[in-house]
């Protein structure tokens, strides 16, 4: 048998070499020096189960599995720091069982400056309940988002393993950005960023995150388009609009920064005749929509968006942990 002849199924997807291969699909582990050597040295193993999947692409499926085993060591370490019993109470006959994971994750983010992962965790735990109980065999390869599924999983596992200090600021940051940030929840602003000067009418989710002098804060936002009523009905759905920023300061309805590719940034009302006339036509158009075309961009895009938004993290906000 070829074992070390590439798989014909990443041609079919447009792959033409090993490099190629390792630049778009092998997620390299990126950790910070708190993370337990354990949790590092197992992940190494899961870049490999992905890089030889170029050989026999049933096994890019089988990194998942392998990282899913390396989140459950990560959440029990995790839970034994915090003096977490990862044991139940001794039943009647006296045996004594392990906690399952979703009961050590919920009694984690329990607490306070730990309990801003608990919308991440839940995602994990979803692809854990899709992978760990399938209904029958299933391929999933890279319409499975392995490697962006991997990628959450190592920004969880960071963030976990933060020291206390960071974590309370972390915890007291996002606080003040809720409170801040619901004031851009409906509105009309313009958006200076790296894609020019653009209209949005809503900031739909903000994430936060902090080491050291690294910060980083990501906002996605929903832009006002032209030509909104076919763009949906013919599903041509625009791409989410993400921006990362690593300098921002927050003044009433204005924000300013630096985004994380240098680009000044800045978000401010407008009430300009012509702006307004542009969001009235864009919400006409949104009328007009089927709420079925409507789902369908909704659920798209905000899918896309949690990907990206974890990408963003993923390549700011941590180093790789070389081993010898």
């Amino acid at each position: 048998m070829g074992y070390y002849e590439s798989d014909e199924t990443w041609n079919a997807l447009g792959i033409k070499t090993k490099e190629e291969f390792v630049e778009k699909y092998v997620v390299v582990g990126k950790f910070h020096d708190n993370v337990p050597d354990d949790i590092v040295k197992s992940y190494i193993t899961i870049s490999y189960i992905m890089a030889h999947s170029y050989f026999h692409y049933p096994m890019y499926d089988e990194a998942m599995s392998k990282a899913l085993l390396v989140m459950e060591m990560a959440v029990k370490l995790k839970a034994k720091q915090l003096s977490i019993d990862v044991k139940l109470p001794p039943n009647k006959k006296g045996v004594v069982r392990d906690k399952n994971l979703s009961t050590l994750i919920d009694e984690m983010c329990a607490i306070d400056e730990l309990s801003f992962l608990k919308s991440d965790f839940d995602r994990a735990r979803n692809i854990r309940n899709m992978k760990m109980h399938p209904d029958q065999r299933s391929l999933m390869g890279i319409a499975g988002r392995t490697n962006n599924n991997i990628m959450l999983f190592i920004n969880i596992i960071n963030q976990l393993f933060l020291d206390t200090k960071t974590l309370k600021k972390v915890h007291q940051k996002n606080n003040q950005l809720e409170t801040a940030l619901s004031a851009f929840q409906k509105g009309l602003y313009v958006f200076e960023c790296h894609k020019g000067k653009l209209l949005v009418d809503v900031v739909y989710l903000f994430k936060y995150f902090q080491k050291g002098n690294r910060k980083l804060l990501l906002l996605y936002v929903n832009p006002v388009i032209t030509n909104a009523y076919n763009s949906l009905t013919e599903h041509r759905f625009n791409k989410p609009l993400i921006v990362g920023l690593t300098e921002f300061k927050i003044d009433k309805m204005t924000i300013v920064g630096k985004e994380d590719n240098g680009c000044v940034f800045k978000m401010y009302v407008t009430k300009k005749k012509n702006d307004v006339e542009l969001l009235k036509q864009y919400n006409a158009d949104i009328d007009k929509v089927s709420q079925n075309d409507i789902d369908m961009f909704k659920q798209i895009n905000s899918q896309e968006a949690l990907w990206n938004l974890e990408k963003k993290v993923y390549e700011n906000c941590w180093s790789e942990k070389e081993f010898n």
